[in-house]
């Protein structure tokens, strides 16, 4: 009946031991006591959802100036300009602030994040226990290991989605929807993988169309920015409130 999900669970533990992360000797399972006791989720949420609008504000603003420049550095003839035109150095030097706010709003969001994440990780053992295929620390440490980060959040996530299902009364056995989930972390991994092939292009000889599509990389790196903001809402607030009615509705 659970045979994808043990090849899941399989093919998580085997990329955890390539990854060297088998060696850091975090727990598999929470210990007994407090470990096991759910706690409330919804004021980490509610914050978390602030934080996540503000970062969707920043990337809005940041869509606007990069599209601005866009606009000021795209061609107006067939052989395009040859000089900067009007307006088009003050567009480009607003698009260092935009960059820097959006990364303060991402760094100001990202503790509360993982805090929430850990939390929702060790809900997930006390509603359906031994559910999770790697133990509660790894919801924040792996987080700050490059290249494992693109995957293991979204594995860890995956079964705390499962597990948070499973654990509901109403639950028939069919698999937990990850549609929400998915399209959040592939929104989440192209806004992060996007500026760095793009800090990797060749660079050109002409400094207006350097401008035209750096400020073009920058408008597709504002909307996966803007999307994952707004899906990491949707899947905050889902995840809580599936935690919280199973909860609710298991025996004390």
């Amino acid at each position: 009946m659970r045979s994808g999900e043990d090849e899941g669970d399989g093919w998580a533990k085997g990329f955890e031991t390539y990854a060297g992360l088998d060696t850091l000797g975090l727990p598999r399972t929470a210990g007994a006591g407090g470990a096991n006791r759910f706690r409330p989720l919804r004021g980490l949420a509610l914050t978390v959802g602030v934080l996540l609008l503000l970062a969707a504000a920043a990337a809005v603003h940041g869509l606007f100036v990069d599209v601005d420049a866009f606009r000021l550095s795209g061609p107006s003839s067939p052989g395009g300009p040859t000089a900067p035109p009007n307006g088009l150095d003050a567009a480009v030097d607003r698009e260092g602030p935009a960059s820097r706010l959006q990364l303060w709003a991402m760094a100001a969001t990202a503790g509360f994040f993982i805090a929430w994440f850990h939390r929702a990780r060790t809900n997930a053992e006390a509603l359906d226990p031994g559910s999770c295929s790697t133990g509660p620390g790894w919801a924040i440490g792996v987080w700050f290991v490059p290249l494992v980060n693109f995957v293991m959040p979204w594995l860890i996530a995956r079964d705390v989605t499962r597990a948070s299902v499973r654990s509901a009364p109403a639950h028939q056995g069919g698999r937990a929807p990850l549609a929400l989930l998915n399209a959040w972390w592939l929104a989440w991994v192209a806004s992060k993988v996007l500026p760095l092939i793009g800090s990797r292009l060749p660079a050109t000889g002409d400094e207006v169309a350097t401008a035209h599509r750096t400020a073009g990389a920058c408008i597709a790196t504002d909307v996966l920015n803007l999307a994952a903001a707004v899906l990491a809402i949707l899947y905050v607030w889902q995840l809580t409130n599936r935690q919280e009615r199973a909860s609710a509705a298991s025996p004390a």
